[in-house]
């Protein structure tokens, strides 16, 4: 038996399960094949809650496994109706006629409203020759709530002539329970894919680490669209040139409120790096609904201790008081830094005696894998030129045995691929914190990650570093 009649069988027999006649079916009519969409297109009632729009037409749209499913929970009941028990309406065509609309009316006994689903099609039960069809080509963006990752799409939906051309179009089954259980937020939470696993792994010891992890990253799938962001650039915060933020805000997102703020502060040994390496995790925070910072400072040796720290400071206090014009909550901002970037926000949370007085609180900080100290004997070249030569202050001048402050809640992180030089800083911190300030610090190691990775990863399908930063927010604000 050839393959493509072997083909054939398996997808006539899958279609026959599902469309076996069960009037328990109660779920999401979805499409069979995916389309342009991993979750799948499901029949939806437009609008919810406050925006439902019950008269108007039914389009497809991205099944909301996991969500609130209102809008597109159906069941099929014994004579033929398809209904939508939460506004006790059932599905109805505008007229039996290729290209007729489709609609949610209240039930009646119209043949308008009598289906049959054999072999995943889904037809008036007078008019076996038009299908449900699912239009176009490519679904357009949707509005999403926050936090939903990638974010909806919508197509629209019609009566049409069946064709077997167009059966991957044509062709709908019921939800399995497995998916309606399943979280829409984020399609893969099985971390790390497999190959960029092995990449990373390869550049253990590469001499060009940073720069080949670049590499593996560029060219991996995002989670967004370029279309679902805004980003107002260049905002200065203080005089000096890299004392400039851009903010970066969702289009595609509905918030009944003013939602997290999340910050990211870029590395670079002290001495180097820009905002431009930490643009994707800006990104990524505004695609989910968040506003999303990226954020300069000044490098040494132009700016020196505790300079860092008090950059930290001037964009929070900048946020505090405008974070609300691009629909943030300036009650709930979140620090991110990586390396150099983690030591200027760690100095800022744990040392606010350093600070301006008046500056403001933030609701919480992650630290990946900050410097915050370092080897007095052997000092490297960013460091002398921030802290100075005088060797008798650096005691003082580090974050750990100077720790001030100790309520704001941390995730301290370090990646299993790290250079040994960072993970004495963050045990340290980590021990202070609980022996000296009895406070309990979470902490993640980012197994399979560099030191680079870890920000990297933020926006790709590799979630295993951003779904624990979700987590850690989500904690902090639901305290």
């Amino acid at each position: 038996m050839s393959r493509s009649i072997n083909v054939v069988l398996v997808t006539a027999l899958l279609l026959f399960a599902y469309s076996a006649p069960s009037y328990a079916d109660a779920g999401l009519l979805r499409t069979v094949q995916a389309l342009d969409e991993p979750r799948g297109y499901c029949l939806d009632i437009r609008g919810e809650g406050q925006t439902l729009q019950l008269d108007e037409p039914l389009q497809a749209h991205t099944c909301k496994y996991g969500g609130p499913l209102d809008d597109q929970r159906f069941e099929r009941t014994a004579d033929g109706a398809i209904r939508a028990a939460a506004y006790d309406r059932c599905l109805a065509a505008v007229s039996l006629t290729a290209g007729a609309q489709l609609g949610v009316r209240p039930c009646g006994a119209a043949a308008t409203q009598r289906w049959s689903m054999s072999w995943g099609r889904l037809s008036p039960l007078s008019r076996p020759d038009l299908c449900v069809t699912v239009t176009g080509e490519k679904g357009q963006p949707a509005g999403t709530p926050i936090l939903i990752s990638p974010v909806y799409h919508r197509r629209d939906a019609v009566l049409d002539r069946c064709d077997a051309a167009r059966e991957a179009n044509q062709s709908f089954r019921w939800s399995l329970p497995q998916e309606r259980g399943s979280s829409s937020a984020e399609i893969t939470r099985q971390g790390m894919p497999a190959d960029v696993a092995s990449q990373l792994m390869a550049l253990r010891s590469a001499p060009d680490t940073n720069a080949q992890t670049y590499k593996v990253y560029a060219p991996q799938p995002r989670v967004h669209e370029a279309s679902e962001i805004k980003v107002a650039r260049n905002i200065a915060y203080g005089a000096h040139e890299r004392q400039q933020i851009d903010v970066h805000t969702a289009t595609m997102r509905r918030a009944p409120r003013p939602v997290p703020v999340v910050v990211v502060f870029h590395g670079g040994g002290l001495i180097g790096g820009s905002r431009a390496n930490t643009t994707t995790v800006a990104d990524y925070f505004a695609s989910i609904g968040f506003v999303g910072v990226n954020a300069g400072y000044r490098l040494a040796p132009d700016s020196k201790w505790p300079d860092g720290g008090r950059d930290v400071g001037a964009v929070v206090t900048w946020l505090h008081d405008h974070v609300a014009e691009y629909g943030g909550n300036p009650d709930q901002i979140f620090l991110v830094g990586i390396s150099t970037g983690s030591l200027h926000a760690a100095t800022f949370v744990f040392r606010p005696e350093l600070l301006p007085a008046g500056t403001p609180r933030v609701a919480g900080a992650i630290l990946a894998s900050g410097p915050y100290t370092f080897d007095f004997a052997e000092p490297m070249k960013g460091e002398l030129a921030y802290f100075g030569e005088d060797k008798s202050r650096w005691p003082q001048m580090v974050v750990t045995g100077n720790v001030t402050r100790a309520d704001i809640p941390v995730l301290l992180t370090t990646a299993e691929w790290d250079e040994a030089r960072y993970y004495g800083p963050v045990a340290q911190l980590f021990s202070e914190l609980i022996e000296k300030h009895h406070v309990r610090p979470r902490y993640r190691q980012s197994l399979g990650h560099n030191h680079v990775s870890q920000l990297l990863s933020i926006g790709t399908v590799d979630t295993s570093v951003s779904r624990e930063i979700l987590d850690f927010i989500d904690r902090v604000i639901g305290r």
